[in-house]
């Protein structure tokens, strides 16, 4: 069966079982509380936990070295440039740039970068769907959506999917990954765009002509 019909198929149950669960849903969209940004963002979202569920085993492993090695690969770099900036007054006067803000961003930077570099050397295995995972619940926790149900759509969407860790789960379970995920994950909304090989994290290539780019990185920010 094509890949993108599954997808799609999988996504419209989804939807449907996400206005079953959240009948203000619409409601919200009526009155654009929830914006064409948020709700584009939130699609996004739900397709690359869609296209993290499906894989197979081996695949699962490999895309997630790769992207863990991505996102070290994105701080480490962040973090060097800054502190070259900082190491050059002249740089920084001939830019106008204000010192406290560099200081500041590497702060932000390295602390991101340690989080990272302690997921990757931890016993515990990196699953490349956690990164989607904590965007969602983010996303959810941005219009106070009921909690129970947000851990159940997963659940859903995992069954939906036929991921083969399917059975190891349960609402208790992802309740616990996802108080985990919520209070330790860092990410920033410049990693999810960042490019290596031309691709990133948030593929928006099929959508950028119909957005504002900026406004649409500043939306996904706020959630964050």
């Amino acid at each position: 069966m094509n890949p993108k019909f599954v997808e799609r198929e999988i996504i419209r149950q989804l939807r449907t079982r996400l206005r079953e669960y959240f009948p203000s849903l619409q409601s919200f969209i009526d009155q654009k509380i929830i914006t064409k940004y948020d709700w584009i963002f939130f699609g996004i979202v739900q397709l690359n936990l869609v296209k993290c569920f499906l894989v197979t085993p081996e695949k699962a492993i490999r895309k997630s070295k790769h992207q863990l090695s991505q996102i070290l690969k994105f701080y480490q770099n962040e973090v060097r440039a800054r502190k070259a900036v900082l190491k050059s007054k002249t740089f920084i006067n001939e830019n106008r740039l204000i010192l406290e803000e560099i200081e500041k961003q590497l702060l932000f930077y390295e602390d991101h970068f340690l989080y990272w570099k302690n997921r990757k050397e931890s016993s515990e295995l990196y699953f490349h769907y956690e990164i989607f995972l904590f965007m969602y619940y983010k996303w959810m926790n941005s219009f106070e959506f009921e909690k129970e149900n947000t851990i159940k759509l997963i659940l859903d969407l995992m069954k939906f999917s036929n991921y083969y860790s399917y059975k190891y789960f349960s609402l208790e379970r992802l309740d616990s990954d996802r108080n985990i995920l919520l209070n330790d994950m860092k990410i920033s909304g410049s990693l999810l765009f960042h490019t290596t090989n031309d691709k990133s994290i948030i593929d928006i290539s099929s959508i950028k002509d119909q957005i504002d780019i900026n406004k649409f990185k500043d939306e996904i920010s706020a959630h964050l």
